[in-house]
């Protein structure tokens, strides 16, 4: 093989795994909450575990203008739209959308 072409594949190899390192795998969930329950919550149909250090954020619109303050779990309840950030199918961060009523 050519010094060139074994070069090439060598740094994209390298650059795919330095890509792979930083992946932390973690998507976002969009939807209304169906049910909380402990430690699981439905969101839009689908069933979650949360986990115990999830952190929970508000977000609310106040004099035309978006803000965001900490929230405690008691604060998710039915009804409410939600992002939350999820990892190997747990749920670490819950955003509560207030501004959408």
């Amino acid at each position: 093989m050519k010094p060139t072409i074994a070069a090439t594949i060598l740094i994209f190899l390298l650059l795919t795994g330095v890509a792979a390192a930083f992946y932390d795998g973690h998507v976002y969930i969009n939807g209304m909450v169906e049910s909380v329950d402990g430690d699981s919550i439905t969101i839009s149909g689908v069933h979650y575990r949360i986990d115990e250090r999830c952190t929970v954020v508000i977000q609310y619109e106040e004099s035309g203008s978006f803000h965001e303050r900490r929230g405690q779990r008691s604060d998710v309840s039915t009804g409410e739209t939600v992002t939350a950030r999820m990892t190997g199918g747990v749920l670490y961060e819950i955003m509560i959308e207030r501004w959408r009523r």
